[in-house]
Formats: C-alpha cells, sequence, structure tokens
C-alpha cells in the first residue's frame, strides 16, 4: 500500500516539475516576442527617434513635388541638398533664386512651399503672411560670413567697418585715402531684394544701425547675385564688393576686415565681424510631408555636411 502511495506522490511531482518546465518556457517565449516585435517596429520607422536618419525610416517621396525660392547665398547649397535628397528619398525638389525678400514673397503669395533667406524676415512680411493665413515657421539653417573683396590690383589688405562705411556712401572715393593707389573706388553692391545687401547696409553701411540715414551711394553698382559681383570684380579695376563665404575662389582677392579674413573657424568663433545666420522659411500649419522631410535633412548630418563643403558655417 505504501509502495502504490510512493508511486503517486512520484508520478505527481513529475508532472508537476513538467508544468513549470513548459510554463517558464512559454513565460520565455512570451518575452523573447515582445522583445522581436519592438524591434520589427523600430525598424519600420513607426518608433523613429530624431537621431536616427531618414534613409533608415524606409522613407519615399517618388511623385511629389517641392518649390523653393529666395537667397541667391543659399542657391548654390540648396541645389545640393535638393540633389542629394532626390537621390536618397526620390520627389522633385525645385530650387529657384529671386533673392530673400522674393522668396517671402514666392511664400506669401503660394507660389513656394520654402523660402530661403540670407536676412530675417521683416515685421511688414510677417504681418502679410499672417493677413493670408499663413503661420511662418523660421528654421537657421546655416552661419555665413560677408566677405569684401577687391579687384587684383588693388593693393589694400585691411579695412575697418568705418572705413568700409565711408566707401559704400561715397564718403571716401579714391584709394589713396586709405593709403592704396591713386585710383577712384568702383563700388558694387547687392540690389534691393537681396537679404545679403540689406545686412550689408544695417550691419556696415549703417554700422550696426547707429546710422540709420546712411544708405548706399548713387555711385554703387548694384547687382543681382554673388556671381555677378565676382564676374564684375575679376572684370574691373579699382573695384571693391562683398558675397556670401560659399562664393570665394582662390582667384579672388580677400581683404581684412577689422584684421580677421572671412573663413568657416573665424565665423564659427565670432571673430570675424560680419556674419549672420541663413534662415529657410515655411508655412508651419501648411508644410508637406516632403517639406518637412527636406528640412529635417537641411538640418540633419548630411545636410550640415554638404553646408560645410560649399563654405557655411553648420549650425550644429
Amino acid at each position: 500500500m505504501k509502495s502504490v502511495r510512493k508511486s503517486k506522490i512520484w508520478a505527481l511531482l513529475s508532472l508537476a516539475t513538467v508544468i513549470s518546465f513548459l510554463c517558464s518556457s512559454l513565460l520565455l517565449g512570451c518575452s523573447n516576442t515582445e522583445g522581436a516585435i519592438t524591434e520589427k517596429s523600430a525598424v519600420s520607422g513607426e518608433s523613429q527617434t530624431e537621431e536616427e536618419p531618414l534613409e533608415e525610416a524606409g522613407l519615399s517621396y517618388e511623385g511629389k513635388e517641392l518649390v523653393i525660392s529666395g537667397s541667391t547665398t543659399l542657391l548654390q547649397v540648396s541645389e545640393a541638398w535638393a540633389s542629394s535628397f532626390m537621390e536618397k528619398f526620390g520627389g522633385t525638389v525645385i530650387v529657384n533664386g529671386g533673392g530673400s525678400g522674393g522668396g517671402i514673397a514666392d511664400l506669401i503669395n503660394g507660389t513656394n512651399e520654402l523660402a530661403n533667406a540670407s536676412r530675417q524676415i521683416k515685421d511688414a512680411e510677417m504681418e502679410a503672411a499672417k493677413n493670408a493665413g499663413l503661420d511662418i515657421q523660421e528654421y537657421t539653417v546655416l552661419y555665413d560670413g560677408i566677405a569684401v573683396i577687391v579687384s587684383s590690383n588693388v593693393s589694400i589688405e585691411n579695412l575697418t567697418i568705418e572705413q568700409l562705411s565711408k566707401i559704400y556712401t561715397a564718403e571716401i572715393t579714391n584709394w589713396k585715402d586709405l593709403g592704396g593707389e591713386d585710383a577712384g573706388i568702383v563700388i558694387i553692391a547687392r540690389d534691393s531684394s537681396s537679404g545679403t545687401g540689406e545686412y550689408f547696409l544695417e550691419k556696415v553701411v549703417q554700422m550696426d544701425k547707429t546710422l540709420k540715414d546712411n544708405d548706399y551711394s548713387e555711385m554703387a553698382l548694384r547687382l543681382q547675385s554673388n556671381a555677378d559681383i565676382v564676374n564684375q570684380i575679376k572684370e574691373n579695376d579699382n573695384a571693391i564688393g562683398y558675397i556670401g563665404l560659399g562664393y570665394l575662389e582662390e582667384s579672388l582677392k580677400t581683404i581684412k576686415v577689422e584684421g580677421v579674413l572671412p573663413t568657416v573657424e573665424s565665423v564659427k568663433d565670432e571673430s570675424y565681424p560680419i556674419s549672420r545666420g541663413l534662415y529657410v522659411y515655411a508655412p508651419h500649419k501648411e508644410l508637406t510631408d516632403i517639406g518637412q522631410a527636406y528640412i529635417d535633412f537641411v538640418l540633419g548630418n548630411d545636410g550640415q555636411e554638404i553646408g560645410l563643403k560649399e563654405g557655411f558655417v553648420p549650425v550644429k
């Protein structure tokens, strides 16, 4: 009788062990399955973090179009951004110039989706945007230095902000008054729609807005783009002009301003006195998925690296 009871007890213990083992296995299996689902979601982009590159999220914008216009300072780098973005994500990104004012006007009128600007949006433009029902968002995408360039025959190596102001208001009209040759100064500047032109006016000509009555001399040749200024400087003697850092060439003679040359390093450490932010403006509520993806790309590692290669200073 005792033998039978022992057999039953051992049988029950064995059965309990098997059940316990099976339960442990099932619990482990449930835990592993749960982990696999989480990992899959992350890979598919459903749990994408800000740091995760767009291309790893498997995004594609084939069949979609994005129109950008504005600052000619940003034109060259924007074309590089657009080309790289389309190669990675598809879609069509159209980039036009027209100046900062033109780009912001296009945004307000609804003829573009993103506006490139080398100056911040004005109060009047913001008011016009609000009247058009737009909620404008500003993105600082790069930093830039404004390089002062002169014709190859000019011997001057350094100018102060005050001297530049007097040149552009025609208070100083001859290079000999600055220690150079006896020759009239040919003044070259950007036109009124240019963000670079407006920035240079306020920062240099008006000496940080302390001389608000100052304006460009009527003798100044006003041009539409950085490339136009580069060509004029190359083709003429005794000329002075200014361009964005990204448009500098080895063949151009760049002068120091307050003893500092414009470089990526001097803009980054703020030792170069004529520096500024570069912006993209977007209609926040109406921004499409391709528009947002483009901005994310520009502000990401790849976009900022492209900006650095084009001669600008990254924002991070």
